[in-house]
């Protein structure tokens, strides 16, 4: 899957925009981490992506047709999207949860059966999460939510997955888990990946491409090893940073760390 914005732009009724000629394009198997200061419309740039919000201006397409003549189970049978976790007002075991993801590929009235079940036992199992089958999600920790999420998000047998902030919340083990699993997503698997984040290291250790905004309106867009820098991580957050390189295990990771407001 091809996925472009292009021109974007949105704002709220009576308010100004808030996204300005938003461009960007993701190639199958390629992850795009977005980045930007609290508040400035990194879900809501996500939800225009995907049609949950309508562009004021400029267009979504998916390998080059335009989201907006797609009807809705023809855009999630290829999109799934895993938006910031909260406990929810019913009490669902890990394996309800993940099931829950085939309801693009269910009729109107039909129920998940056993071909459901077994999809969704699968799904825990390759992700790792056979021991939160019969877990309320509302009893469980950050991090294993966040796997189930993304189990539920995998079911679908989605070409793109959308993450809003996945690792926010978590301990270094679950965001590490966490991101290990998207980054086997999008270049073993070929599936896509949208992520925004508050993390910079991470989006460093991940991502393909990188995609910021800070309030001004600028925004940069391009190879994450040439856009995370930190004259625009300095522009983008208002914060002096300095990257480092760290060599670990024959390999060279590259480390953000802020020191002082500008």
């Amino acid at each position: 899957m091809i996925f472009e914005v292009k021109n974007g732009c949105f704002g709220y009724p009576k308010q100004e925009e808030i996204l300005k000629n938003i461009n960007l394009r993701l190639e199958e198997g390629h992850i795009l981490s977005v980045l930007g200061p609290n508040g400035i419309g990194k879900t809501t740039l996500l939800k225009c992506m995907m049609g949950l919000l309508n562009w004021t201006n400029g267009a979504t397409y998916i390998d080059g047709v335009d989201i907006k003549s797609l009807k809705p189970r023809e855009i999630w049978s290829k999109i799934s999207y895993i938006p910031q976790t909260h406990g929810f007002a019913f009490s669902y075991t890990g394996l309800e949860m993940v099931m829950m993801g085939r309801s693009s590929h269910l009729g109107m009235f039909e129920q998940p059966g056993k071909k459901e079940i077994e999809m969704a036992e699968n799904m825990m199992e390759r992700v790792g999460i056979t021991r939160l089958a019969n877990k309320d999600c509302n009893h469980m920790s950050g991090g294993e939510l966040q796997m189930v999420l993304i189990a539920r998000a995998l079911i679908n047998e989605p070409e793109l997955i959308v993450l809003d902030e996945p690792e926010t919340g978590l301990d270094f083990h679950n965001q590490i888990l966490v991101l290990n699993m998207i980054e086997r997503l999008a270049h073993d698997d070929g599936i896509g990946a949208i992520m925004n984040t508050h993390y910079p290291t991470n989006a460093m250790r991940v991502a393909d491409e990188a995609f910021m905004l800070n309030r001004r309106g600028d925004c940069y867009y391009g190879a994450a090893s040439d856009v995370l820098n930190e004259k625009n991580i300095s522009g983008i957050f208002d914060v002096k940073v300095v990257v480092d390189e760290i060599g670990y295990d024959n390999k060279v990771i590259r480390n953000i760390v802020p020191v002082s407001l500008v």
